[in-house]
């Protein structure tokens, strides 16, 4: 057997963001170019008070944010990646991944965020791909109720996700804001969606600078347990 052998997904998105006030406008595939320099000195603050990191071990160099890989092996469960853009910070950690059926390790790390960060817009993604996909989407705006949208299939949305987009200055006219132009009851929680949250910073642009630093890190003994659970088992 490999000493290091593959996941049980293929593929996955596993972020927080957040967007410390004052927020900046909108990036998009033309302005990301000019967003402030990634700061490696508070990208190490950051990842030293996650909830779902231990100790760290070793600190890399800085790397470009589009040239980070989702984890195919098990020992690439042990990194985490932090970039930090003037007001904005976003975490990639494996740790919080789940399935939304025996594991929701997402939640535990977001409401960490919420309650360290409470001034703050943020925004929490698990997409996770196999024979089969899920997702799960959580958002915090200051003042706003919290809104929460997962499933396999369809997404069960807990919140008003238009009073969201509002609270940030987002209204359904708005050209930006196709994800609100719906006959249903609730926009789809999306790429689209996330991006209006986050500043344009959920995606990842083609042509994009922007820089991260990467951590190897190790866990507490729930934390580990709850990433073999999805890693191991999924």
């Amino acid at each position: 057997m490999s000493p290091n052998p593959r996941i049980a997904w293929r593929q996955s998105t596993l972020q927080i963001t957040r967007i410390h006030p004052p927020c900046p406008a909108p990036y998009n595939q033309h302005t990301i170019r000019h967003a402030p320099a990634h700061d490696p000195v508070h990208a190490r603050a950051v990842v030293a008070e996650l909830s779902t990191v231990s100790t760290v071990v070793e600190e890399f160099a800085p790397m470009l944010r589009r040239d980070i890989d989702h984890p195919r092996h098990i020992g690439d469960l042990d990194y985490v990646a932090v970039g930090c853009w003037g007001s904005i910070v976003q975490i990639s950690d494996p740790a919080f991944g789940e399935d939304g059926v025996l594991s929701v390790n997402l939640d535990a790390a977001f409401d960490a965020q919420v309650e360290a960060h409470p001034e703050a817009r943020i925004t929490a993604v698990c997409e996770m791909y196999s024979a089969e996909n899920y997702g799960k989407y959580l958002a915090h705006v200051p003042g706003q109720s919290r809104l929460s949208a997962e499933g396999w299939d369809d997404q069960d949305v807990t919140g008003n996700a238009a009073q969201l987009l509002r609270a940030v200055g987002v209204g359904p006219g708005d050209p930006e804001a196709e994800c609100l132009d719906t006959d249903q009851d609730q926009p789809f929680i999306g790429v689209e969606y996330l991006d209006l949250l986050a500043c344009g910073l959920h995606s990842i642009y083609g042509e994009e600078n922007l820089m991260v630093s990467v951590f190897k890190v190790t866990r507490t003994e729930d934390v580990q347990d709850g990433i073999d659970d999805v890693w191991r088992h999924g």
